[in-house]
């Protein structure tokens, strides 16, 4: 549920959201449009405390969403966080590796792992 809301807020979303440029100087900025990361941040700040942290990746997949759209914007940063929600919790498993976290093992699956596709 939490998977197929976060795609439907990004998929409204997408098209107010500028592309911005490929590689923004301050890696805390979010594109040159605070709309671009606004559906994530909503779901990170109300609907993600209250359903508890869940996901099996490290980072997050709200966190991967925002950390796309930081390196690439707004277009590819959303297609990028939209694959990674289809990938969480299958096939990434028993590809990646485990780490520990404070909230037990996660499996690794950074942005940068997943450059490859758009260079």
């Amino acid at each position: 549920m939490k998977r197929i809301f976060i795609l439907v807020l990004v998929s409204l979303l997408m098209g107010c959201a500028s592309v911005g440029s490929p590689r923004p100087t301050d890696p805390n900025r979010i594109d040159g449009s605070p709309l671009a990361a606004a559906p994530v941040i909503f779901f990170q700040r109300f609907l993600s405390r209250a359903d508890g942290h869940r996901c099996p990746m490290t980072p997050s997949c709200s966190n991967y969403a925002l950390d796309a759209i930081r390196r690439h914007g707004a277009l590819i940063g959303y297609i990028m966080a939209c694959d990674r929600l289809m990938r969480c919790g299958r096939d990434e498993l028993s590809l990646s590796a485990p780490t520990m976290t404070h909230d037990g093992p996660r499996w690794q699956d950074p942005v940068t792992d997943n450059d490859f596709w758009w260079r």
